[in-house]
């Protein structure tokens, strides 16, 4: 090779000629064009329009705004204006779009005849089949055998299934959800009279103390509670807050915390009655009425710290300290009720807290009763076994299930999939094919949320609307639709009790109710403000906080509750382990597992993907004598799993712990036969007091197989290694009279650092971050984000087997510590667009290159794929395409236009939202002027519940990231290797 075509220059036109080849091929022409000759006056192409909606892949209710291009939603975020989310999103929120685009959605309605082949129908005629069976059904009598079963609905759509089996003359109508939160609000009717779910004030506390409830993963509001997560863990006004996690399994909520304190599950009460008792006994209660102290002295006579300890296995020493610092503390709050400590004591334990916060004065101040959620009365285990009951006896003649999957969550003995065969009419609403919908005889498939009216009250005096982003994907129909055309080709009474159309037409009567409230403006206006904005909700000026004190003085004990008699202890035999079954923070009850985003990303504590497992304890390991991948065979009374063995130092030694979610035989491609299903182990036990399922505390025994299953797991060593990466610095050292230790400070160089290359001139922007890490709780939220915005593709678990995984952005998660104070670290690693970037020298055609805004950006037509630049780069950001990765139909719809779809043989990384940042350039740019401030926010930075990461310009000197980045206690990853990145690190805080 001569001098003139060296090997460097023979890539460089090598890259040319792909380039020249693309654009003079191109790709064949579309056999059909459809132009819009009449476009709607709101489109415009190229720019998205956005839609406000409610998020409802869980029971939160999260504000949501949901971008569209050309009439197909694209991306999903968090409603800034709304109270709940506040412009925050979590994974399974992102992972909504998905649901909209699942290319295993039912796809039109169709029956199943006797020998189980499905019959595709028209609407017409389900619907005219549907009513001629319900008409046939004269009398009351057998109307009442008409049974409505439904997942929690929005306040209309809940009105007008009530409004139409009371036409139907039938009074069974049942809500029906896995994790169900009737323990708290029977326990707060028990203790105070009040069977409400109150606001729970963590933002507002100073001292959390959690037993069980995993408030950053899947308890009652996690976008919410992990903003006021956030506000405990900072430091504010010299202090921070602290919070304490009881729980028998470290959870992730567990894992940010300050303290962990480790006991044998289904004990959580008498840890919660031996605080109290101390308080009460050390007069460090507040000021009560002397006969109330008396009886509650007597109350809680028999749970000594002494005897809790026993009980429990937590010593008697941090039972009397934990009290100690809860009763001293300013503005402590106690919860629980998590789904993983849900046993058959649940409710006697919810009482035992609600006393734990009222000797303490915690209710109405962190515990408000004037702002409740809104959480219906939901069929317990108790209700549902009675329905079994009822359909063995034959009174039940039709069975509508809408949106929930009892076959795959309820314990198998209950005998509901036995039961559900006996039914002459099974109509399902589902628009995906679970366990449930298999067995059903008709199947109607609704919209997905994305696509359908409705509203959804979370929380009191918030009132969230649904409406459609675009047209239906499939030949779907909303239920409510579906109820009032039944109502309608029915006639006689049950026509006559409907007065609409559509169903939008009776959410928009439900809301002139709604309206009455607000004066001085046209409904009409005041819907579309409505629609626009997500809802209507009172500011939190609007006078509600200064209803605390009287509040306070309203919400007191009653009399009964003295004689309430607390259940004893749990115990097990000397062979078997208590199971603890926890819920997902991916996968939710099950209902996410058809999500690939989900499978893909990692679990946050075990960074395994498209898998569950079982955690044991490393000395039951060594029992077992079984590594990690092994299979282990669970057993209990009433069924069995195996599963792939992971060994958690987080679990107790006397305890297994499986996930909840997976272990699907249906529910389409990416649910079906992966993983285990713990509900099969389960017995059918109820707590007495609420009825409710019990999920933990079961008993089981656990055996080698001799087998193996290899969990693929996406973290390359468990610890930092003492390399820096995630820091973390003590409390003390942000004071000013403390010296930071070289552990978390940087140390600048004794001398200047010298490059080989000139520096890079940015003259209006240099694009930087700032990770808090004391706020980054390592739910995964931001990298969902990152592959809806960025068109990120999936590759399954085999491919991230061997090391291609195609994430752009990851969370390492570091457990320095796994003991009463843990020391679990979260840290997000993306491209940190170093000045002095590693990648650009090395690469032979120029593919990855420095802008002038200071972003290392990857120029996709030049590449070639030699991949030296990930070779060169010290953070390992970038990956390659070993393929073309399928989008197979419709997931292809979900994919961005403002961002190219990357073909194999390239290489590709975050460029901090590029598409975003010139979007905001072009519109400053048309006013003559920089862009602000805040006003260029990547997706990651945007979903962030906790706002963890915030982008801006370091040129800025006003600007957030500026002042973030100048803190004396911030570091740059790898900063010694003279890099210069421009993502700056605030170290994870230290509570000592």
């Amino acid at each position: 090779m001569t001098d003139s075509l060296n090997r460097r220059n023979f890539l460089k036109l090598v890259g040319l000629s792909g380039v020249a080849s693309t654009v003079g091929c191109g790709t064949p022409p579309s056999r059909k064009l459809i132009s819009l000759v009449m476009p709607s006056e709101e489109i415009v192409p190229g720019e998205a329009i956005w839609y406000a909606t409610t998020c409802r892949e869980c029971l939160s209710g999260c504000g949501m705004r949901v971008r569209t291009r050309e009439g197909r939603v694209t991306k999903v975020e968090g409603n800034p204006e709304h109270p709940i989310s506040q412009g925050g999103l979590c994974i399974r929120g992102q992972a909504s779009l998905q649901g909209l685009y699942n290319p295993d959605r039912i796809q039109s309605p169709f029956r199943r005849n006797a020998n189980g082949t499905i019959e595709p129908l028209g609407w017409a005629e389900a619907e005219s089949q549907l009513a001629d069976r319900l008409s046939a059904l004269e009398n009351t009598a057998d109307r009442n055998k008409i049974v409505f079963l439904s997942g929690h609905n929005g306040d209309t759509l809940d009105r007008l299934i009530r409004q139409w089996m009371t036409a139907l003359h039938s009074e069974h109508y049942l809500i029906y959800e896995p994790f169900s939160l009737v323990t708290i609000k029977e326990a707060n009717r028990i203790a105070f009279g009040r069977a409400e779910v109150p606001d729970y004030s963590i933002a507002e506390a100073d001292y959390l103390l959690s037993f069980g409830a995993d408030f950053l993963e899947t308890w009652l509001s996690p976008v919410g509670f992990s903003r006021g997560f956030a506000a405990i863990r900072n430091y504010r006004e010299d202090r921070r807050g602290k919070i304490v996690q009881v729980e028998p399994r470290l959870s992730l909520t567990g894992a940010n915390a300050d303290e962990w304190v480790s006991l044998q599950p289904g004990t959580e009460m008498w840890i919660a009655l031996a605080m109290a008792r101390y308080i009460v006994t050390e007069g460090l209660s507040v000021e009560l009425p002397p006969a109330e102290i008396r009886r509650l002295g007597i109350l809680l006579e028999p749970y000594s710290s002494n005897r809790a300890s026993s009980v429990t296995q937590v010593p008697e020493e941090t039972i009397e300290r934990l009290a100690t610092e809860f009763a001293g503390a300013s503005a402590g709050l106690a919860i629980g009720g998590g789904v993983a400590v849900t046993g058959d004591n649940a409710t006697a334990t919810q009482v035992a807290i609600n006393l734990l916060n009222h000797v303490t004065g915690r209710v109405g101040q962190t515990i408000r009763f004037d702002r409740s959620f809104q959480v219906p009365d939901t069929a317990g285990l108790s209700a549902l076994r009675g329905l079994v009951d009822s359909i063995n006896r034959g009174e039940v003649e039709v069975l509508f299930i809408h949106h929930t999957n009892p076959i795959f969550n309820l314990p198998p003995d209950l005998g509901f999939s036995a039961a559900l065969q006996k039914v002459p009419l099974v109509v399902s609403f589902s628009s995906f094919s679970d366990e449930t919908t298999d067995l059903a005889h008709l199947v109607l498939p609704d919209h997905t949320p994305l696509e359908q009216w409705g509203d959804f009250r979370p929380a009191a005096g918030v009132h969230s609307l649904m409406q459609p982003a675009m047209n239906p994907v499939f030949d779907t129909r909303s239920t409510g639709d579906v109820l009032l055309e039944l109502a309608k080709q029915m006639g006689g009474d049950v026509a006559e009790a409907f007065q609409v159309q559509t169903f939008q037409d009776y959410l928009k009567d439900a809301w002139k109710q709604t309206y009455g409230e607000v004066a001085g403006e046209d409904f009409e206006n005041f819907w579309q403000e409505s629609l626009l904005r997500g809802g209507i909700w009172p500011s939190r000026s609007s006078g509600m906080e200064s209803q605390s004190v009287d509040r306070r003085a309203r919400v007191g004990l009653l009399p009964q509750i003295f004689d309430f008699p607390f259940p004893p202890a749990p115990t097990k035999g000397p062979a078997e382990f208590f199971l603890h079954a926890y819920p997902s923070s991916r996968y939710y009850d099950g209902r996410g597992a058809n999500k690939p985003w989900l499978h893909e990303i990692p679990d946050p504590i075990t960074n395994v993907v498209w898998d569950s497992w079982v955690e044991v304890h490393p000395e039951t390991a060594r029992q077992l004598n079984v590594v990690e991948g092994d299979l282990l065979h669970v057993e209990s009374a009433v069924g069995h799993v195996e599963a792939p063995v992971y060994i958690y130092e987080g679990v107790r030694p006397d305890t297994v712990a499986i996930p909840i979610g997976l272990g699907h035989e249906s529910y389409g491609r990416y649910a079906k036969d992966r993983g285990s299903n713990p509900s099969v182990l389960l017995p059918v036990a109820a707590d007495p007091l609420s009825g409710t399922q019990v999920w933990s505390g079961s008993k089981v025994k656990i055996s080698k197989t001799g087998r193996r299953s290899e969990l693929v797991r996406t973290d390359g060593s468990r610890t930092d290694l003492d390399r820096g990466f995630s820091r973390i610095i003590p409390l003390s050292a942000l004071t000013a009279t403390a010296v930071p230790s070289e552990e978390v400070h940087h140390q600048e160089p004794e001398h200047e650092s010298l490059s080989m290359y000139p520096p890079h001139d940015h003259k209006d922007y240099r694009w930087g971050m700032a990770i808090n890490l004391s706020s980054c709780t390592g739910c995964g939220a931001c990298v969902a984000a990152c592959y809806a915005e960025n068109n990120v593709p999936v590759v399954g678990k085999e491919l991230i087997a061997r090391g291609r995984h195609m994430a752009w952005i990851r969370i390492e998660r570091y457990m320095e510590n796994v003991s009463a104070t843990p020391d679990i670290r979260f840290s997000p690693m993306m491209c940190q667009q170093c000045d002095n970037a590693p990648c650009e020298p090395v690469c032979p055609v120029y593919a990855t290159m420095h802008s002038s805004d200071g972003l290392n950006v990857q120029v996709y037509n030049r590449c070639v794929g030699t991949r030296y630049c990930s070779n060169n780069c010290p953070y390992k950001v970038r990956t390659f395409n070993w393929f073309d990765y399928q989008f197979p139909e419709p997931l292809h719809l979900q994919l961005n236009p403002d961002v190219s779809v990357r073909s194999k043989g390239i290489m590709e990384k975050c460029t901090f939202c590029i598409q975003r940042i010139r979007e905001g350039k072009d519109h400053a740019k048309d006013e003559g002027r920089l862009v602000r401030d805040g006003e260029v926010v990547p997706a990651c930075a945007q979903s962030c519940p906790t706002q963890a990461i915030v982008f801006g310009n370091l040129l800025d000197p006003n600007s957030t990231v500026s002042k973030l980045a100048d803190q004396q206690h911030g570091y740059r990853v790898l900063e010694e290797l003279n890099t210069k990145p421009a993502i700056t690190y605030l170290p994870r805080i230290k509570r000592i």
